[in-house]
């Protein structure tokens, strides 16, 4: 029915189709995954951070996150400030990846396209780091 070289074709295409999509299913190294996000001292929370939160949201990759720790400024000893000066970051949402192989070694990502291509293996497309970059560069001016 069909030629050999359209069998061929065919099953190196489904081959390419379930390599693309296995990835997705899986974690490349990470058994934790930790967001921190930022409270300012006036109460009001990071837009950055909630931009971030509704693209995991939209990725699908919420499961995915183990737990949310808040950075409140206004508590200079709550769990994200000290996460924070912890890694030396500066900059908010952040998230710390631990896996349990290594549960002593913890890596810190503050971008998160960085984040879902490392750790979820997953692309993210130029018009969404495009984005996270002029938000991030947005809160610096103002």
């Amino acid at each position: 029915m069909f030629s050999r070289a359209s069998n061929q074709l065919i099953k190196r295409a489904g081959s390419s189709l379930w390599q693309s999509q296995l990835p997705c299913a899986a974690r490349s190294f990470a058994s934790k995954v930790t967001f921190v996000k930022k409270i300012y001292a006036d109460g009001s929370t990071c837009q950055k951070c909630d931009f971030v939160w509704k693209q995991i949201e939209k990725d699908g990759l919420t499961e995915k996150i183990d737990r949310t720790v808040v950075a409140d400024e206004r508590d200079m000893s709550c769990e994200g400030i000290v996460l924070a000066r912890k890694h030396n970051v500066t900059r908010a949402p952040f998230f710390v990846v631990t896996d349990d192989a290594k549960p002593d070694v913890e890596k810190v990502y503050d971008v998160y396209f960085k984040l879902k291509k490392d750790v979820f293996a997953q692309e993210s497309g130029e018009a969404e780091k495009n984005e996270e970059i002029i938000r991030g560069m947005m809160k610096q001016v103002f």
